[in-house]
């Protein structure tokens, strides 16, 4: 994918907020801003105000259908998210619907009201040449500050809401690109994530992809979804570059590609430990993925790139809500 604007591979963090969910539990979702990349394969998001740059990918499933997926009837990656390159709402929700329920997660609808939010930030950030989530009063396109802001002005008011952008001349591949990066694509895969708009614009030879996502804590959701799910095909690889960075201070890049899993009901989740082995039972090198604003994630990144064609067994070791929990599964990587 060809990546325009601000060079290439710089990711910033936008301070984080507080969501409130039903059952008065407290939540928060971070926001995240990404500028421009070279074909990365990386994606994802949860957060109120987030964005990161373009690039490709996939996510989870109920305990039933994982124990009985197999790697022919297993949904893929590749497959599942194929396609011509669209700059549609329409196009790009089909995308997000089907990264989303390729991992079990439940497909989530549209809303004019926030569709409208997305584009226009979407044409604010394309006609000021930027990437981000803030918006300054007075300057053309300006639609209200914030991505609470700009739903309020569409008549969706108080929503517990979370936003991704990206920048590049296909807004289908920018929503694949956002699913890879492991702290963007906990919003898009999230179980509570119940509504989402997506906005592409291009003026003066600047690009912006907008999504904008509205969760709801109190509708049912699946315990949890795991990404990659059981039995999927995923890339082998991603590149590795996030701001906040998910990687330790020093990695070396390329690594393997990033293994999440999140639970419903705003659930603490802590990982006590993690294992990922190949088929012949050696273990793989893995770094975790830190939890910074959430606390109902867990995630791992293989230190390296993991082989073509193969299979991988994940094994966490997690404490939920106080309840010690065991999650295996095994997915497999595209040759």
């Amino acid at each position: 994918m060809k990546m325009r604007a601000m060079g290439r591979g710089t990711f910033l963090a936008v301070a984080p907020f507080a969501l409130v969910a039903a059952l008065a539990v407290g939540v928060a979702l971070a926001g995240f801003i990404a500028s421009p990349h070279a074909r990365v394969e990386q994606a994802g998001s949860v957060a109120s105000n987030a964005s990161a740059s373009p690039a490709p990918t996939a996510v989870a499933v109920s305990a039933t259908a994982e124990a009985t997926a197999s790697p022919s009837s297993a949904p893929s990656a590749a497959s599942s998210t194929s396609g011509p390159k669209s700059n549609d709402a329409a196009a790009m929700l089909r995308v997000h619907n089907e990264l989303r329920v390729a991992i079990g997660a439940p497909a989530v609808r549209a809303d004019d009201r926030v569709t409208a939010a997305a584009q226009h930030h979407a044409e604010y950030l394309a006609r000021a040449g930027a990437i981000g989530h803030d918006e300054t009063a007075g300057e053309p396109g300006f639609t209200g500050a914030s991505v609470r802001d700009r739903l309020a002005a569409q008549g969706y008011v108080d929503a517990t809401a979370s936003e991704v952008a990206a920048s590049s001349d296909s807004g289908t591949e920018d929503v694949r690109f956002l699913w890879d990066l492991p702290y963007h694509r906990l919003g898009l895969m999230h179980p509570h994530a119940a509504v989402a708009g997506w906005g592409h614009a291009e003026i003066g030879g600047h690009t912006a992809t907008v999504g904008v996502l509205v969760f709801d804590f109190a509708a049912a959701a699946p315990e949890r979804v795991r990404s990659p799910a059981a039995g999927q095909r995923v890339a082998g690889s991603w590149a590795g570059d996030e701001t906040p960075d998910a990687l330790p201070a020093g990695a070396t890049r390329p690594v393997g590609y990033p293994v999440m899993v999140v639970y419903s009901g705003a659930r603490s989740v802590d990982l006590k430990s993690a294992k990922l082995t190949d088929a012949s039972g050696y273990d793989v090198g893995v770094s975790v993925v830190p939890q910074i604003y959430e606390r109902d994630y867990a995630g791992i990144v293989p230190t390296a790139p993991l082989a073509a064609g193969a299979r991988y067994r994940v094994r966490l070791e997690l404490s939920v809500a106080g309840t010690d929990v065991v999650d295996e599964w095994e997915f497999e990587t595209e040759r």
